[in-house]
């Protein structure tokens, strides 16, 4: 599950472009943001008992393909949030980039 949604960010974010070392630095930090925007996204979503559920197993064991599996069965749509949230940081950064060379 992890790794399909790192897939799709890499693939939505044109990161898969890059050469390998380049790809790595910038997955930790656009992967980072993304994962930020998902989390709040699906904490809103989430009920409080798989709030406390969740914040159980990030105590006991934050490996992420755990975490992304856990949510995966709380939040139907996780792949569309994900993907989302991927695509307003493409559109935002290049709206930015648009602006800079202006």
């Amino acid at each position: 599950m992890f790794n399909d949604i790192n897939k799709n960010i890499v693939l939505i974010l044109g990161i898969n472009t890059l050469p390998v070392e380049q790809q790595k630095e910038a997955m930790e930090r656009l992967g980072a943001i993304v994962y930020q925007e998902v989390m709040l996204r699906v904490l809103d979503i989430l009920t409080e008992e798989d709030k406390d559920a969740f914040e159980k197993l990030i105590e006991e064991n934050p490996d992420p393909e755990l975490l992304f599996g856990f949510l995966s069965d709380k939040v139907p749509n996780l792949d569309e949030i994900v993907k989302e949230e991927a695509e307003k940081l493409r559109e935002e950064s290049k709206d930015i980039m648009n602006e800079i060379g202006k």
